[in-house]
């Protein structure tokens, strides 16, 4: 019965080294496996569902506990997941795999490889649990298991994988938080970089426009002042500011270039 039941679960997992070799059991496994990993997904998604509301619970705790402190909220939500992760890791990684050493006799290396390598759902099949051919190959003998170890090691997997799923999940968020954050500096920056352009061009423009009336103003002074002064020494002032209307000009649209091309620069 241990083992039906085993082969059911680990067939809708992803992971197992049972496989049907009749073409009545290959026509069912198609079939069942067309229902039940979708099923299997639901399930999955459910002890999700209640692994992040025990930790949320736990976290929450750890976090009061922080607030007292004076603690700053980035600091906390770090140091938070970073001792979620490490307790689901302990829970569903270093337990199991001392338990998998102590009783199919794999090394520390091997068992951590064979818990690794299922919850991530990749499940190459070459170490088992409950297999006790991997045992003899190292041992030369068979173990004998009980009737529920093989139960067991499915509840394990079941409730492990729905653990690295929200692992995965919560590092997805992580990544979509980071890639808006990077969106709105990059927004950001962009506004501020607009609104420096339109302040320097706007600066230019009223540069140039106080250096034309400057220089205007100065020519339409001298131009007064000589007139005045050919008015008194009896001259024409007609004709003798003609001239000096000709020479300021130049002088003025040639400064006025030099100073546009300076600030263009």
């Amino acid at each position: 019965m241990s083992e039906n039941v085993y082969f059911s679960s680990s067939y809708v997992s992803g992971f197992g080294n049972i496989s049907p070799h009749t073409e009545g059991g290959r026509i069912f496994c198609i079939i069942y496996a067309l229902l039940g990993i979708p099923l299997f997904g639901f399930l999955l998604a459910g002890v999700g569902d209640q692994l992040g509301t025990i930790f949320g619970k736990g976290i929450v705790k750890v976090e009061k506990v922080f607030v007292k402190w004076n603690v700053s909220q980035t600091k906390i939500r770090v140091t938070s997941t970073v001792l979620f992760v490490l307790f689901g890791c302990f829970l569903f990684v270093a337990i199991p795999a001392i338990i998998f050493k102590h009783i199919e006799g794999w090394s520390a290396l091997e068992s951590i490889y064979f818990v690794v390598i299922t919850l991530t759902t990749i499940g190459f099949g070459d170490f088992v649990a409950g297999k006790s051919a991997s045992y003899s190959h190292h041992c030369g003998s068979d173990i004998e298991y009980q009737e529920y170890y093989k139960p067991i090691v499915w509840f394990w997997i079941l409730v492990g994988l729905a653990y690295f799923a929200a692992v995965l999940s919560m590092i997805g968020d992580w990544l979509r938080v980071i890639s808006k954050k990077t969106k709105e500096e990059v927004v950001e920056i962009r506004a501020h970089a607009a609104e420096w352009t339109a302040n320097v061009s706007a600066e230019f423009k009223e540069t140039r426009r106080r250096l034309s009336v400057e220089i205007y103003d100065k020519f339409q002074r001298a131009a007064s002042i000589k007139r005045k002064l050919s008015s008194e020494l009896g001259l024409n002032p007609n004709k003798e500011a003609l001239s000096p209307l000709t020479k300021y000009g130049s002088l003025f649209f040639k400064a006025l270039a030099q100073t546009v091309q300076n600030v263009g620069r």
